[in-house]
């Protein structure tokens, strides 16, 4: 019944659960989730209790079953292991009879569950049940501990218990095996009793295996019932046994009974109630005659005492109590002699009648005494719980034992007299109600086993230990929690009037400037954000279902979508107008694009995102101050892109109708081709592709022998976009997309077709008419891009520049290697310069089967015109072969071989070969002092460059003349040493400070030297005709170095002293001879009228004149005498006393001339002196015998010795 209750509580208790949830559970939320809102969630939650009740219903009974079966399938392993026969007397087949009667009880119960019917249950009905069906291992479990014969097969048979073995097995009872071989098995409907009767009396002939085999069984039960093992026990002990045994019989039947008592209490570690039943009371003389009048039920009651339940009393006050409750007992017979002596009318049986009391106080003493051994308290055993004693009696068989009549007869000697034995009645008397209502009924007085208790408790306080900590935790994190959010609510609330402040202070005039309001969106985004609650995360120790970081969050959204349409959107928009209106006449597809945008914020065409945020971000990038930060701009772009994610947005400002008809009007003169080409290169088509450079074409070598004219680095190049594989795998089909897009959308922009009806028609016919037109041009214009650039990068290729001879040399050298970089460099240039053709690795079966066939389809299309796709490609080939491939058809065709030969190429690195050798030869010649050697390869370079492509043709033309010029250069080096060393050093020593050269000086560079230096064959000639006559241009006015291949030396430099003594030699060595000759002739023309004569004479030779004929006189320089003296004399003297002047040394008349005075006359030969002495002057005409005035040579007064070129 009670479990029945506790049922029904726990369902009513669930459904009030689910009442709750169901209409309560809309009212709970955290924040604004509201978890069971919707139908769907209550049904699911209420499922979810319903299913975790049923599943554990289910689990228990599945746990009780595994248990039972496997407490069952244990007592089986130990009944196998039995090979001792249950009595020592008992025949093989006999033992084997009880096994098998045994296996089959227990395999019965295995999976049987009792009711208090002791009906069979099972199975799923018993997860539902509410009658409190029990395996056998939940049934409370009691041992019978007595002697045999002592009453307790009767006392069972007749208790009115039910036992659902009976019919199968014919008894009631069923022998054990194995550790219980000793024992009786009664299995109950609402009990299991084991009598140890056998175990009591028997003595093994093996006690050590038979204490096992018993020990293991109460193993097995502390296993499976570890909390009680066993519920009570009941001890027997018959009222003939009382009367009849000795002293010292009873001694030793008590001290049997306490050592099985012991013997629990040891094995299970528990308190258990112990009930002492007297049986076959029925054997006092008078009982059947005293009770004979009882009923039914009257007889099902419960005769005996129950003491009082005092936890942890000891047995001794139970015992004290004893005598207290016999002697109640005895009176309560005592009181009930009168009524029954009246009642009955036999004298023979009133008699029995009135001695039945003085029989039942014959027993008190022996009972006592027996009870009094059997609990008696010893400090080294555990006190046993001494429960009741109770009278029974389950039949009435044999004599009645007179005692009284025995101890008379004892006392006078006599022979006692036997009573006649009693009829069985078949009634039991004090049982019924003793089992089922006392017993069975405290079946969880039996105190629990302390160690698991132990244990119970630490796990159950441990969990309230937890439960109370996870409280006090969630208290503390939701006090926690409260206080944070109550700080971050005045945080956002202080903030929040600050944005609104902000706002409010915005110029109440619209403009196009977005920056002013880019703190104020900033600070509305952000909101509700503070140090501690950033946006997108919420602090836990914030949560625990009081954070308010989401509705607070979702309020500042809604605030900041709102100020991005009602203030961010107007002036895009307006920034967007100013765009179309100060677009630039020239700039249409600035002016296109800006009316697109235009109309899309203006909802007048088709939205289209992506582009309209590009738009706005490009003129940001283009207009925004250089004092706007990198930070300020991505928040620019943040706020935009929040402001598109909203939707389609709409300009508040409406659009200006003649401005967007005027701005159509402009962009009519704009090619739709034009703007096609120049929206993919907007949109980065094949901008992913790899840039094609030098250094990655060329290899780990270009650097080394390349370098761009521009400049610009190695590793940059041509764009990935105008690469063969932009073209074919990213731009053909943009190309196509775009056109057809933009064919679409041209009409809209334009305004030619409304947007909202026009589009998809003329989509439609844009696509049949003209779109594959369009993508033509569209392709054709790239095309051109693409053969202008890569011509121009082809151009941009140059040798690198070297500064000497080896540098050149090692250019050439790797070059013309094996691995030369040129030719990995050329071929790159060939394959992204071939368009119309598929590379090989690209080709796939298909496409090698028909290129068999091409040229006939090409021929068919031409012909018979149509061939849709083919027609197509055969256009789309030949805007690639005409535009690009043919630009670069000498590079392609110098890299790749024609059939059965070589590729050009090979003759170039040949080549190339060539001018290294050449110039490893003139670097051997000029380190030894030799002029190079000669050779026609510059020639054949100059003449193969020039059928070359560029860059090959620009890099040997750079590699010979820079070679050659380097040549001449180291040359040039070598012939400087040589004047310095043998020109220079002695002109030095010869001239220097001397006259004629240096006319202040009073030293004059002797004749011999002069004629050494300067003469024929002399020092300067020399050397000029030995070294420098093969480089020296003569025929210019000034001496310039020859061109050598197109090369020159360089600037004339020094050369012109060369030039300088060769004018001296020409002048002062006339007629190749080795003295300087000089021959003058003097006129005399005019003298003072106070000079009678005047007389010049030179190293002997005169020149006269006294006012006569003006005749011409000859002077050789120098003089035939060798006197190196040159003297004027004049007559008369002058006042002052002087009537000459003399010079002395080898050049004494160029000393007199210089202190003459000299006139150019009309030829350069003659020239007129004035001779002057003391104030008196003499003029002559003098005729040299060359037109160079040697006293007025240039030639002299310019020279200087060289000390190189």
């Amino acid at each position: 019944m009670k479990k029945i209750l506790a049922t029904l509580l726990l369902v009513l208790g669930i459904l009030a659960i689910c009442l709750v949830i169901w209409f309560v559970g809309p009212m709970v939320s955290i924040g604004e989730f509201a978890p069971l809102a919707t139908r769907m969630a209550r049904w699911v939650l209420i499922g979810l209790i319903a299913g975790t009740y049923l599943a554990w219903k289910l689990w228990k009974v599945i746990a009780a079953r595994r248990k039972n079966k496997a407490m069952m399938n244990d007592l089986l392993v130990s009944s196998a292991k039995s090979a001792a026969p249950a009595e020592p007397s008992a025949s093989q087949q006999e033992v084997a009879e009880l096994k098998r009667r045994f296996e089959e009880a227990v395999k019965v119960f295995r999976d049987m569950q009792l009711n208090v019917a002791g009906r069979k249950g099972g199975g799923l009905a018993s997860l539902f049940s509410l009658s409190g069906k029990q395996y056998l291992y939940q049934l409370p479990w009691y041992v019978f501990i007595g002697a045999p014969g002592s009453g307790k097969t009767t006392a069972l048979v007749n208790s009115g218990l039910q036992f659902p073995l009976a019919e199968k097995f014919g008894t009631a009872s069923i022998k054990g095996v194995g550790g219980t071989r000793n024992c009786d098995w009664w299995f109950t409907d609402e009990a299991v009793l084991l009598d140890t009767a056998g175990r009591y009396t028997t003595q093994e002939s093996d006690r050590n295996v038979d204490a096992a085999a018993w020990q293991g069984f109460l193993d097995l039960l502390k296993r499976f019932r570890p909390r009680r093992p066993i519920n009570g026990i009941i001890l027997t002990i018959s009222a003939g046994d009382l009367l009849q045994q000795s002293p010292a019989e009873r001694e030793m039947h008590a001290q049997a009974v306490r050592t099985r008592i012991q013997e629990l209490h040891e094995r299970f570690k528990i308190a258990f109630p112990i009930y002492v039943l007297v049986t076959k009371t029925d054997l006092l003389a008078g009982f059947m005659e005293f009770f004979g009048d009882l009923g039914r039920d009257e007889r099902a009651q419960v005769w005996g005492t129950t003491f009082p339940y005092v936890e942890n009393q000891s047995t001794d006050a139970s015992l004290a109590t004893l005598a207290t409750e016999l002697e109640a007992l005895q009176r309560r017979i005592v009181d009930r002699i009168p009524d029954r002596l009246q009642a009955e009318r036999d004298p023979g049986r009133r008699a029995a009648i009135f001695g039945f009391q003085q029989q039942f106080a014959g027993v008190r003493p022996a009972l006592g005494a027996f009870l009094e051994r059997v609990f008696a308290v010893s400090k080294y055993e555990q006190p046993p719980m001494l429960r009741g004693v109770y009278f029974t009696s389950g039949t009435q068989e044999g004599s009645p034992i007179d005692r009284v009549l025995g101890g008379l007869s004892r006392a006078l000697g006599i022979d006692r007299r036997m009573l006649p034995p009693q009829a069985s009645s078949g009634r039991s008397y004090f049982l019924t109600g003793l089992l089922k209502n006392v017993v069975f009924f405290e079946r969880a007085l039996a105190g629990t086993n302390l160690k698991w208790e132990r244990r119970r408790n630490l796990v159950q306080w441990g969990a309230y230990a937890i439960a109370a900590l996870v409280t006090a935790g969630l208290v503390s994190l939701w006090a926690v929690s409260y206080s944070r959010n109550q700080g971050y609510l005045e945080e956002v609330t202080t903030q929040t009037q600050a944005a609104e402040q902000q706002v409010a202070e915005l110029p109440p005039q619209l403009s196009s400037d977005v920056v002013p309001l880019l703190p104020i969106l900033e600070r509305v985004r952000s909101v509700a954000e503070t140090p501690a609650v950033g946006a997108g995360r919420a602090p836990t120790m914030m949560g625990f279902g009081l954070y308010q970081g989401d509705k607070l969050g979702s309020a500042a959204r809604t605030a900041y979508d709102r100020l991005l349409t009602d203030a961010f959107l107007p002036r895009l928009a307006l920034r967007i107008e100013e765009q179309v209106r100060q677009a630039d006449p020239s700039n249409l597809e600035y002016t296109y694009e800006a009316l697109k945008a235009y109309l899309m914020i203006n909802e007048a065409g088709p939205f289209d995102v992506d582009a309209l945020r590009a738009w706005i971000r490009l003129d940001w990038q283009r207009t925004l101050p250089r004092e706007v930060t990198e930070q300020e701009r991505s928040n620019l772009v943040a706020h935009l892109d929040n402001l598109l994610a909203l939707g389609t947005p709409r300009s508040p400002v409406p659009p200006d109708q003649a401005l967007i008809a005027q701005t159509r009007q402009t962009l009519a003169r704009y090619p739709l081709a034009d703007r096609v080409y120049s929206r993919l290169k907007r949109q980065g088509v094949g901008e992913n592709f790899a840039e094609f450079t030098i250094a990655r074409a060329g290899g780990a070598a270009a650097p080394l022998v390349f370098e761009r004219k521009s400049g610009d680095p190695l590793t940059s190049g041509v764009a990935g976009m105008y690469s063969y594989d932009a073209y074919h795998t990213a731009f053909v089909s943009a190309a196509d997309k775009v056109s057809k897009q933009m064919a679409s959308e041209n009409g809209w922009v334009l305004g030619l077709v409304e947007p909202e009806k026009g589009v998809a028609a003329q989509a439609a016919a844009v696509l049949d008419d003209g779109s594959r037109q369009l993508a033509q041009d569209v392709r054709r214009l790239y095309l051109e891009d693409y053969a202008n650039t890569w011509e121009h990068f082809v151009n941009d290729i140059r040798l690198k520049r070297s500064s000497n001879l080896q540098e050149s040399m090692q250019l050439a050298r790797i070059l013309s290697a094996v691995d030369s970089p040129l030719v990995p460099l050329l071929e790159g240039i060939a394959r992204e310069t071939t368009l119309s053709e598929k590379r090989e690795d690209e080709k796939t079966i298909v496409d090698r089967t028909t290129e068999k066939f091409s040229s006939a389809t090409e021929d068919l299309v031409k012909i018979l015109g149509g061939g849709g796709d083919d027609k197509r490609r055969v256009v789309r080939n030949d805007l690639e072969k005409s535009i690009v491939d043919d630009r670069f058809a000498a590079i392609r065709r110098m890299v790749y071989a024609p059939p059965g030969g070589k590729p050009p190429i090979d003759g170039t690195l040949q080549l190339i070969n060539d001018v290294y050798t050449l110039l490893a030869a003139t670097d051997t010649a000029i380190k030894s002092g030799n002029a190079p050697p000669q050779s026609e390869v510059p020639n054949r370079v100059k003449a193969d460059a020039s059928r070359l492509p560029q860059p090959v043709r620009g890099i040997l033309q750079t590699l010979s003349a820079t070679s050659a010029s380097q040549a001449l250069g180291a040359t040039r080096r070598n012939l400087s040493q040589g004047v310095g060393s043998q020109v220079g050093d002695f002109c030095r020593q010869a001239i220097a400070g001397r006259y004629p050269f240096v006319k202040s000086s009073n030293r004059d560079v002797t004749q011999d030297d002069f004629a050494r230096l300067f003469a024929p064959g002399g020092i300067f000639d020399d050397f000029f005709q030995r070294e420098l006559a093969q480089y020296v241009d003569t025929s210019t006015r000034s001496w310039s170095f020859k061109k050598v291949n197109d090369q020159s030396m360089g600037g004339s430099g020094n050369l012109v002293q060369f030039q300088n003594a060769a004018t001296i030699r020409d002048v002062f060595f006339r007629g190749g001879g080795r003295t300087p000759n000089l021959r003058l002739d003097f006129k005399p023309i005019e003298m003072d009228a106070a000079i009678t004569q005047f007389i010049l004479d030179v190293d002997g030779q005169l020149v006269k004149y006294s006012h006569g004929p003006q005749v011409p006189q000859s002077v050789q320089w120098p003089g035939p005498r060798g006197s190196t003296q040159v003297r004027v004399s004049i007559t008369p003297p002058a006042p002052n006393g002087t009537s000459g002047v003399v010079t002395e040394g080898p050049w004494a008349l160029f000393r007199l001339l210089d202190r003459a005075t000299i006139e150019s006359t009309s030829l350069p030969e003659r020239f007129r002196v004035t001779l002057s002495v003391a104030g008196r002057n003499a003029v002559f005409e003098v005729t040299a015998n060359s037109v160079q005035n040697p006293f007025r040579l240039n030639a002299i007064e310019r020279f200087s010795c060289p000390s190189g070129l």
